[in-house]
């Protein structure tokens, strides 16, 4: 009696069918995957300039100050931890200076620029954040905190920086001037 060895297995049309149709599941989901990405980079942002803004605004009343001025402290005295690297992407064990990088952002304590809409707050004291790498490089978001005074305007900002429509995957408006220079 003769066995017929190719009875229980898949064809190859099967095979290639199945991967035409995963092919395409992936092809459809990489956008989204890509966005959500960068919305959580986003998030991970605003958390750390917040707690960058608070630790500088802390050590500005310890000194006395009102203004941040350049040189007048950095983040090695503030009390807040920054997962800090240098340009090659090293971890670091301390950061200093008014500018550190991570490994997607580049933080710095004097922004520079204008706020539209009149904002009451000064922007030498708030914080900003350049995206430093990816598709979404030169994106500037500034965060204003409890400097803006005014609680119809916003106190978090996003800027483009160069990159077409780059705050549109975060979900937010273009606005101002490139603050982390």
């Amino acid at each position: 009696m003769k066995k017929n060895l190719f009875n229980g297995g898949f064809t190859l049309v099967e095979i290639l069918v199945v991967i035409m149709i995963v092919a395409l599941l992936v092809t459809m989901a990489m956008p989204m995957y890509e966005k959500t990405v960068e919305k959580s980079r986003m998030t991970e942002s605003r958390t750390m300039l917040k707690k960058i803004l608070e630790s500088k605004l802390r050590t500005l009343d310890n000194m006395d100050q009102t203004n941040y001025s350049s040189g007048l402290f950095g983040f090695e005295n503030l009390d807040v931890s920054v997962p800090c690297v240098n340009a090659s992407g090293e971890k670091q064990s301390r950061c200093s200076g008014s500018s550190v990088m991570t490994k997607d952002f580049t933080y710095k304590l004097l922004p520079s620029g204008s706020i539209p809409g009149g904002s009451t707050a000064n922007i030498a004291n708030a914080v900003c954040a350049v995206r430093r790498t990816g598709d979404y490089e030169g994106v500037n978001f500034l965060f204003l905190g409890e400097l803006e005074t005014d609680p119809s305007k916003s106190k978090f900002f996003c800027n483009n920086g160069g990159v077409t429509d780059g705050c549109d995957v975060y979900g937010l408006d273009s606005t101002g001037s490139a603050w982390c220079r």
